[in-house]
């Protein structure tokens, strides 16, 4: 048998003569000729298109061809690829790879107004077009790994930072040579919402972002006209990337459409990089027609385990926990051109599942690997070089120990520009089977099972035992476990004997003849002596079963949307059915004050009907008998921070009336749907009160369940908010701010004459200069808004507290021959009021809050009255969340204090309003023309017993009791659901994310920040 073993042996070591010359792949040596050829591989070429043991030439850095019959070149490194995968290098197109994280400056508790750069650079250093990543780049090794283990060979790598970011390049993740990195040193432009690392205290909010951003484009439009390299070389930078791919990072759904509306303002094709939730808003992206870059970064289950934490996760943060796998598919659905970015994946894990779970979710395979290859190859010009694997393009691709779409796989090693790089040494080896092996003269049964990569080996032996009971010796068949150690070809082993021929451990170093199925070599025995042994394969390995797992071809449903997709969202929209009120106590603050048993009738969003004579009812009506309940005009807040994103104050600057509120509109604000429980139909979402001049005004129907733009009023008057006090020369914002003027109240006056003064003047040069100068003028959005006031054409509503202020502004807006449309707040309006009638001027007012700072301790709760006696136009606002829901009872309060009557005190917080918004032609009251916004009240609306049955916006009942008692056992269902799949996938092995409850915040005049506050009580 020993000498039988060694002839087969002789035989396959000249038989493997020829593929020894080759070497293994883990160590091919570089080709002398720059030629490879891999061979029997599955590849995909590009997407859709899949071969199956096929070949690749490589020649330099390009691919010369593909296929099973090809033309081998004789002095190609020959590369064995069978049962390996083989897909084309990813592209990332939005990565900071290898260039330098920006660096903030030290901390200052002074605040920086101006930018600390030159004049030649923009004035804001959020700004900064000119910065250019190939001048920064340098090869980070551990990041491209990284990237290489998920597949990616390319990425557009630009510094991450501010508004205005720069230029990115488009750089090789596998080439050392620099010159072979740098594949496009400026490949796109980079923006955002974020001034990043700036110290400068503009812009302090997103709406003040959405205004630079604006502002910059109108300052190339101008430089354009005006080229001089010398005196702005970041608006030349800016200049020069415009033919290139402009990408805007997004960080949610409603940045992604604010993004959309400057793309179409200035005409600029943004690729928008999104943050995952673009599924809630595919159709809009849809209509923009340009492609997104969006993350494979889902996120994880929240932990559940406890009930009682589970309860406070809410249903929307559930929702998005569900949807965000659908996102690809819906986008894909919608015909929304997009690819991935590896942005938010910690690893190559991370990466691949989340890409198999989309497909999963029912992305087609094909769509997936185009996201990553082709389609960002398109958005950057470059689909002739990279994206796929066909004859012509550049060699680039990984290679996979199996098909990494379908199950997890190891990346095994990457080519990038024809280099070929190791990234795991794995056992290729499949030495399965059952063999005899022989030891010395020998022999032992030895069989090896387990998986390719981590085989699992014993040797059975038979030892003599005697029976504890008969006393007898018998034979038993022990199963001697081996370990062992594979390294290509090289096999060692290790296990222990305890029988008739060996006793103790017992060490083999050897050889892998894969293809004759021989292993051999040479033992160490424990007694010192060598031996030589060998195992011949005389049985292969039987799989149990098809162990390569497929993916689901059962795709889930795409769950249903809810608008918005939160708690309370509903089902679906635009229910324009006829609405026909019977029966009802109707408040119309017309001059038939109060209707009994009145009949209303809503079609097409207005009021077609009000009375209770004879009239039709309509076709296909939705019927409701109000018999015993009031039916009056919605009620309009005229001062409401609800529904604004990230930041009530652009405090960063004296002067922001470029910004607007409009820009920022939430519509996913639960406040909305709880102030239309509370009647209420419309706002005026104001700006605060950090700067003597804010923002613009946002005028807005509450319509739950509609996106941001159809909630703006159409063709609405246009408002800004302007401030006095103390907020505005920043009396109770600590020690540090004490350098942005004004700082005194006669500084405040100083801003306003300033300001006004610049509008003329700049009106002045835009309109009566030379026509040459003209053309060349700047635009400057800041000045064109208060040239608006002074035209008539936008209406001021002033924050206002002390007399003193009060009759200065007044003094100011005569001066310069316009009118103060509101002063709010206004609780020392009972003192002036016979000169804001005198002026014209509107007071919206609190019903009884006083003393919550200095400046309000003479307020009084008679204000309002006394105004109303004095012939000023009166309101009741809010500027509070939880007030907004009862703005009926802060009405009824003004006839306690002062005796108003009840109709005038209803008057308070609907008609009046609608008149100082300039809206009263539209709603109010109820007549005949009007807007469709309703409510019904189960008792007298100025009682406390009230309760709102209905709120209807436009004729569309967006709020009902009982829909909301529905909504109520709806919501609780949907948690349950989803909470039992986030149970069942973290029994799957999923790691959760520990959940942290959020405090509600709001916005009141006086917050700073992109973030809201817990209190209620800051005006």
């Amino acid at each position: 048998m020993k000498v039988f073993g060694i002839f087969i042996l002789l035989i396959v070591s000249f038989s493997l003569s020829a593929q020894d010359r080759l070497g293994p792949s883990n160590g091919t040596p570089p080709s002398k000729t720059g030629k490879y050829v891999l061979t029997h591989a599955t590849v995909y070429v590009k997407p859709g298109e899949v071969l199956e043991n096929v070949n690749i030439v490589i020649e330099e850095d390009r691919i010369v061809s593909v296929g099973k019959q090809l033309l081998l070149p004789k002095d190609a490194v020959e590369i064995d690829c069978s049962g390996k995968v083989i897909v084309p290098a990813f592209l990332d197109a939005y990565a900071s790879v290898g260039v330098p994280a920006p660096k903030q400056e030290p901390y200052s508790p002074w605040p920086q107004l101006e930018s600390n750069r030159q004049s030649t650079f923009y004035w804001n250093e959020a700004v900064h077009p000119e910065t250019s990543a190939s001048e920064n780049y340098e090869m980070d090794t551990k990041e491209n790994k990284r990237f290489h283990e998920m597949g990616f060979g390319f990425a557009v790598t630009h510094a991450d930072d501010g508004i205005a970011q720069g230029s990115g390049a488009l750089v090789s993740l596998g080439s050392s040579d620099l010159s072979n990195r740098m594949i496009q040193s400026a490949a796109a432009a980079f923006f955002s919402l974020d001034k990043g690392v700036s110290r400068q205290t503009y812009p302090s909010s997103q709406m003040g972002s959405i205004a630079l951003v604006r502002q910059l484009f109108y300052d190339l439009e101008w430089y354009r006209k005006n080229k001089d390299p010398k005196t702005d070389l970041s608006l030349r930078a800016l200049d020069e990337q415009m033919n290139l791919p402009l990408f805007f990072k997004t960080e949610d759904k409603f940045e992604a459409l604010r993004v959309v509306k400057v793309g179409k303002e200035f005409g600029l094709p943004f690729v928008i990089f999104g943050s995952g939730q673009e599924y809630a808003y595919a159709e809009e992206l849809k209509a923009w027609g340009h492609p997104l870059v969006i993350p494979l970064a889902f996120p994880k289950p929240y932990d559940v385990g406890d009930p009682y934490v589970a309860r406070h996760i809410s249903l929307g943060a559930l929702r998005e926990w569900e949807m965000a796998p659908f996102n690809p598919r819906i986008l894909f659905e919608h015909q929304v051109p997009f690819s991935f970015t590896a942005s938010g994946c910690e690893d190559a894990k991370t990466f691949w599942k989340n890409l198999r779970k989309a497909i999963e979710h029912g992305l087609p395979l094909s769509e997936a690997l185009a996201a990553l290859t082709v389609n960002p190859a398109k958005i950057l010009h470059v689909e002739l070089q990279l994206g796929t694997l066909e004859e012509g393009r550049l060699a680039s691709f990984t290679v996979f120990d199996k098909d990494p779409f379908r199950e997890e796989a190891s990346a095994l090693e990457t080519w990038n520009l024809g280099d070929r790089e190791i990234l795991e040494q794995k056992n290729e080896r499949d030495i399965r089977g059952k063999y005899n092996i022989l030891l010395g003269s020998i022999q032992y049964p030895f069989i090896v099972e387990g998986t390719v990569e981590h085989p699992k080996a014993y040797i059975r032996t038979i030892r003599q035992q005697r029976n504890e009971k008969t006393g007898l010796m018998k034979n038993d068949t022990l199963k001697i476990p081996v370990k062992m150690h594979i390294d290509d070809d090289d096999i060692t082993m290790h296990f222990s004997l305890d029988d008739e021929f060996y006793k103790g451990s017992i060490q083999l170093h050897g050889k892998i003849r894969e293809r004759f199925g021989v292993l051999e070599g040479d033992a160490s025995l424990s007694d010192g002596r060598w031996v030589q042994w060998s195992a011949i394969k005389n049985e292969k390995f039987k799989e149990k079963k098809d162990s390569t797992p497929q993916i689901n071809d059962s795709i889930p449903p795409v769950p249903g949307m809810r608008f918005p997709d939160m708690a309370f969202g509903r089902d679906s929209l635009s229910d324009d059915r006829p609405v026909v009120i019977r029966n009802a106590t109707i408040w119309t603050n017309e001059e038939t004050a109060v209707i009994k048993d009145g009949t209303l009738i809503l079609k097409n969003g207005k009021i077609s009907y009000v009375g209770n004579g004879n009239f039709t009812t309509p076709q296909n009506a939705i019927e409701i008998d109000a018999k015993g309940k009031f039916v009056t005009s919605g009620i309009i807040d005229e001062h409401s921070h609800i529904a604004i994103s990230k930041g009530v104050n652009e405090g960063g600057q004296a002067n922001s009336a470029e910004v607007s509120i409009a820009d920022v509109v939430n519509p996913e604000d639960i406040n909305i749907y709880r102030q239309l429980s509370g009647g209420v139909t419309a706002a005026q979402l104001l700006h605060g009160s950090a700067n003597p001049i804010g923002g613009q005004s946002a005028l807005v129907k509450l319509k739950w369940g509609y996106g941001a733009d159809e909630m703006l009023i159409p063709n609405a008057p246009k408002f800004i908010k302007f401030a006095l006090g103390e907020n505005v020369k920043q009396s109770n914002w600590g020690d540090y701010n004490t350098v942005r003027f004004p700082q005194t109240r006669m500084g405040v006056e100083q801003v306003y004459i300033d300001a006004f003064d610049r509008a003329l003047k700049y009106h002045e040069a835009r309109v009566k200069g030379k026509p040459k100068d003209l053309e060349f003028a700047r635009r400057d959005l800041e000045l064109e808004v208060l040239w608006e006031i002074l035209e008539g054409k936008r209406f001021v509503t002033c924050h206002s507290y002390i007399q003193s202020e009060i009759n200065m502004l007044m003094h100011v807006a005569d001066t310069f021959g316009f009118r103060i449309n509101t002063f709010t707040h206004i609780l020392e309006g009972y003192k002036v009021a016979d000169k804001m009638a005198a002026h014209g001027a509107a007071g919206s007012t609190f019903s009884d809050w006083w003393a919550y700072k200095y400046e309000v301790r003479d307020a009084i709760p008679y204000n309002a009255k006394i105004m109303y006696d004095q012939g000023v136009l009166v309101a009741i606002n809010s500027d509070d969340a939880e007030m907004g829901r009862r703005l009926n009872q802060e009405a009824a309060k003004t006839m306690k204090y002062g005796g108003m009557p009840e109709l005038e005190a209803w008057k308070l917080v609907t008609l009046n309003p609608a008149k100082m918004l300039h809206l009263d032609d539209r709603m109010g009251s109820l007549r005949e023309g009007k807007d469709a916004d309703v409510v019904i009240w189960s008792a007298n609306p100025l009682s406390i017993l009230a309760r709102v049955e209905y709120t209807i916006v436009d004729g569309e009942i967006l709020y009902s009791s009982e829909s909301y008692e529905q909504a109520l056992i709806r919501n609780r269902q949907e948690k349950a659901r989803i909470i039992t799949a986030m149970l069942l996938e973290m029994e799957s092995g999923e790691k959760p994310q520990a959940f942290a409850r959020k405090k509600e915040t709001f916005f009141h005049c006086d917050t700073l920040g992109e973030e809201g506050t817990t209190s209620t009580n800051q005006h």
